[in-house]
């Protein structure tokens, strides 16, 4: 389930971030550009090139360390799922908004900690 789950992060992180660099002012997948308002961005290009190095990355490197069974995985993981919690934090300090996809991510990063933690530590839920 871990696996799973940094692998959809990081790829679904990673394909948006793309999107968003490779057409910045467009309101792609309900992605308005009201978000921007309040924020220092007037595209979405510098958030998207963000959203791969700090979330995408992070979300890779916890999968490649899962995958291949490296003794710090799941604090790698762990991390993948802050760095996603802390995205979505950013994104509300920003906006002030909350929409549907800030809780499902806060969601999916929580879920994300809980798992590798419960690997980790290897207690019982």
């Amino acid at each position: 389930m871990l696996t799973l789950l940094l692998l959809f992060i990081s790829l679904f992180t990673t394909i948006i971030g793309i999107i968003f660099m490779i057409m910045p002012a467009e309101n792609w997948m309900l992605w308005p550009q009201q978000w921007l308002a309040g924020t220092p961005f007037s595209d979405l290009r510098i958030p998207g090139l963000m959203l791969i190095s700090i979330v995408g990355i992070t979300n890779i490197w916890g999968f490649w360390s899962v995958w291949k069974e490296h003794p710090k995985q799941f604090d790698r993981a762990m991390l993948g799922g802050y760095a996603l919690i802390g995205w979505v934090v950013t994104e509300l300090l920003l906006s002030r908004e909350l929409y549907l996809i800030h809780v499902s991510n806060l969601f999916l990063g929580s879920m994300l900690v809980l798992i590798a933690y419960q690997q980790k530590e290897k207690w019982a839920v």
